[in-house]
This record gives C-alpha cells, sequence and structure tokens, in this order.
C-alpha cells in the first residue's frame, strides 16, 4: 500500500513506513492519521522499518498552521493516535534517522523501539521559541534521557548533534550516511531472526515497566509457547532454532 506522503508496504515478515511529505517532511494532520493507519496496518509484521524520503530533513516536525485554536485540537487528536499505534504495535519499530529530527519529528523517533541516525542527523524541540511544547517529548524524553537533559532540551530548543543524541540514549548507534539504510536493514534482519512471540513479549515487558508484570509476560504468555520450548531445545542440541512465530500477547498496565 502507497500513500501520496506516507509510504506503507511489506516485505515478509518486514513491514516499511517512508515519509514522503516534501523537503522537510513536515507532516499535516492527515499525514498523521495516515502514520497512524500505517502502523495499524502493518501490525502482523515482526519489524517495522521507518525511514524518510529527502537528505533535508528526516521530518521538521507538524504543520505550524495546524496549530492554531481552531485546527489544534484535531492535530493533537491525530498525533495522540500515532501515540497510541506505536505505543500498542506488536511489531519492532526500528527508525533510521538520515536527517534533522526537529520537533514532532524529534517526537516520532522517542516513539520508536529502536533507533540510530547518520552523522548528518541533529535533534531539536524548538516548541518554546514558539510559545507552544512538545507533549510527546515532555512524557519520555525524561525516562529516556534523564530529567535535567529534557529540561535543557524542552526549554532552550538547543540542538543536539548526532553523538550527543548517542551519548543521551537517543540513539543506539551512528553511522554514515550512506550506509545507514544498509545497517538499519542489518538490524532488521537481526531482529526478524528470532521468534516473533519472543519480540512481542520483550516489548511488551518492557513498555510495562513493571516487574511483576514483565515476570508476568515471561512465565505465563512466553515461557508456554512452542517458540520457547524450541530455543531452549535448539540450545541444547547445538543447532539453529526453527520458530513456529506464535505469540500470545497479554495486556499490561502502562
Amino acid at each position: 500500500m502507497t500513500g501520496e506522503r506516507i509510504e506503507c508496504g511489506t516485505e515478509g515478515a518486514l513491514g516499511h513506513i517512508r515519509l514522503h511529505a516534501g523537503p522537510l517532511n513536515i507532516l499535516n494532520t492527515d499525514d498523521l492519521r495516515a502514520l497512524h493507519d500505517a502502523v495499524r496496518t502493518l501490525d502482523s509484521c515482526a519489524v517495522i522499518l521507518l525511514e524518510a524520503e529527502g537528505e533535508r530533513a528526516f521530518c521538521a516536525g507538524v504543520e505550524i498552521a495546524d496549530h492554531v485554536p481552531d485546527r489544534a485540537d484535531a492535530m493533537l487528536d491525530a498525533f495522540n493516535g500515532v501515540v497510541l499505534a506505536f505505543r500498542e504495535a506488536s511489531p519492532a519499530i526500528v527508525c533510521a534517522v538520515g536527517a534533522p529530527a526537529l520537533g514532532g519529528g524529534f517526537e516520532i523517533v522517542l516513539l520508536s523501539d529502536l533507533a540510530i541516525c547518520s552523522t548528518r542527523a541533529h535533534f531539536a524541540l524548538p516548541e518554546v521559541q514558539l510559545a507552544a511544547l512538545p507533549p510527546i517529548a515532555c512524557a519520555a524524553l525524561p525516562r529516556i534521557a534523564g530529567e535535567r537533559r529534557a529540561f535543557d532540551a524542552i526549554l532552550t530548543g538547543k540542538r543536539i548533534d548526532a553523538e550527543t543524541a548517542l551519548a543521551w540514549g537517543l540513539v543506539s548507534e551512528i553511522t554514515a550516511p550512506e550506509t545507514l539504510r544498509v545497517r538499519a536493514r542489518a538490524i532488521c534482519e537481526q531482529l526478524l531472526s528470532y521468534s516473533r512471540g519472543a519480540l512481542v513479549a520483550c516489548k511488551r515487558a518492557l513498555r510495562s515497566r513493571s516487574l511483576a508484570d514483565s515476570m508476568h509476560i515471561y512465565r505465563d504468555e512466553l515461557l508456554p509457547t512452542d517458540d520457547a520450548a524450541e530455543g531452549i531445545k535448539a540450545f541444547l542440541e547445538k543447532r539453529p532454532p526453527v520458530w513456529t512465530h506464535t505469540d500470545n500477547p497479554v495486556e499490561v498496565s502502562s
């Protein structure tokens, strides 16, 4: 499935989402709804790779005109839908950032499960300069980077270069621009080599941020699966595992 500005497709168990929304990939309210729909559409995949077209920006945020009072409610509702889609998605979402990610674009990176960037990328939350605020970053950034760093980024709107993003834990890896896509696909292929049920269980346990929920997911949901038995059996028999890719996800508290 290919949209005009949000491209979506599959390659086996790998889902693709590509932002193709103009030179700066500035997203409007309809684009946010399309991004939500794309993530939901790809929920049967094991992994989703999120990329962006162009070299000027991964995503320079949400259309400023959609922040005016008579349009802001619709935009914020659409963005909240994106948050829920990312949070509830079964696949692991890998984000490849090849250029600057600003405002809402930075927040989309924060929503992903894994993120890598090129040396061409940088990150910023300039909303305060417009008497606005980045709600997703306000909620997510302190947990990812620490409270002091979150205050620094959000209150000053400072530019965060790729090396700083790595040090802050915003991305897990930096690569050259020309190797970003190859490296991102290699990460996706690594994840695809694992049991889908294990990926789903690990993601849910991580998102729960609860030891009790994590224990429950492992003991009651993952351990009884064929893949859990196969993983141990294959290790003991010194052979590659053959996964059935079954999962039985459990609802966990936020």
